[in-house]
């Protein structure tokens, strides 16, 4: 059957069925939940075998051998935050990122002019906004919990002839003093937090009234339905730490930590990966939300 002859309609909601079941499944995993996980899964298979029946040979053989390239048939590695930043940090700043394609410009945007202030990198990695910052006239701290990621960082501020203050440190309990910062940044970290209250609080603590922060991150809507954050080997896909948090819930601990949400972006898939993903990719996955940015400025004393 040629794919354009086939019924749009029940193709469409056999798919739906099927994601719709996949979901179940992911939760009652997550949940621990897995003593009734054969029951979607039998559904799983049963829509697909009316899915299948749909394609011709031909099809369901080129179908298969796009299967086989894809890098989640690669054995996966859990691995620690800690540990899995450790070993990344090898290749971190040489991989295109999709993620980084469509949070950057967005982050930028709600950050503005940093001339002159006082920024905090919470969770800084190899530097990709810090050292922006500070090239942009900003004096820069950043913490990192992975002392491999600050090594790469403390590399290019050196080469960069840059001044930072770079500290191995946790963004539960931030070396600094209160007020100390007109801004604090923290890009693609909090998806590794359980609990992002502490977190909100010690910005709030570090931040002078009136002082904005600007957090993105992997959008929970990409967790849910499996995606991760990671890296590949020749020999195996690794997969470090995440938790799922809605994102009722950093608005929630924003607000409860005297902030004011000034500005909230989800920053879908499109051609801004173009070269990083490939374009049957960019069609696959257009319009779905990959990046959540939020923006939010520190009450002033009444």
């Amino acid at each position: 059957m040629d794919a354009n002859l086939m019924d749009t309609n029940l193709v469409e909601r056999l798919t739906d069925g099927i994601f719709s079941k996949a979901l179940q499944v992911r939760r009652m995993i997550q949940r621990g939940a897995t003593d009734l996980m054969h029951l979607p899964l039998a559904e799983i298979v049963a829509l697909s075998e009316r899915v299948e029946a749909l394609l011709t040979p031909q099809q369901l053989a080129e179908g298969l051998e796009t299967v086989g390239r894809q890098r989640w048939h690669k054995p996966t590695v859990e691995m620690s935050v800690r540990d899995g930043y450790a070993e990344w940090s090898k290749q971190y700043d040489e991989e295109p990122n999709p993620l980084i394609a469509l949070e950057e410009p967005v982050v930028l945007e709600l950050v503005g002019d940093v001339e002159g202030k006082d920024v905090l990198d919470a969770a800084c990695g190899t530097g990709r906004y810090a050292l922006l910052f500070a090239g942009a006239g900003a004096r820069v701290c950043g913490v990192d919990g992975s002392e491999e990621m600050l090594t790469h960082a403390r590399k290019k501020t050196a080469d960069g002839d840059l001044t930072l203050d770079l500290r191995n440190a946790d963004l539960h309990t931030l070396p600094f003093e209160d007020e100390s910062f007109d801004l604090v940044l923290s890009a693609l970290a909090l998806c590794h937090v359980p609990d992002l209250s502490p977190v909100m609080a010690e910005f709030a603590r570090v931040l002078r009234p009136g002082g904005r922060v600007v957090i993105s991150d992997f959008h929970p809507f990409c967790l849910l339905i499996g995606w991760r954050t990671c890296f590949d080997r020749p020999e195996a896909r690794y997969w470090i730490e995440n938790h799922f948090n809605l994102t009722e819930e950093y608005v929630r601990s924003l607000l409860a930590s005297d902030f004011e949400v000034t500005d909230l972006r989800e920053s879908v898939v499109d051609e801004r990966v173009a070269g990083i993903l490939s374009d049957h990719d960019i069609e696959r996955f257009r319009g779905w939300p990959a990046a959540l940015v939020v923006a939010a400025t520190l009450k002033e004393g009444e």
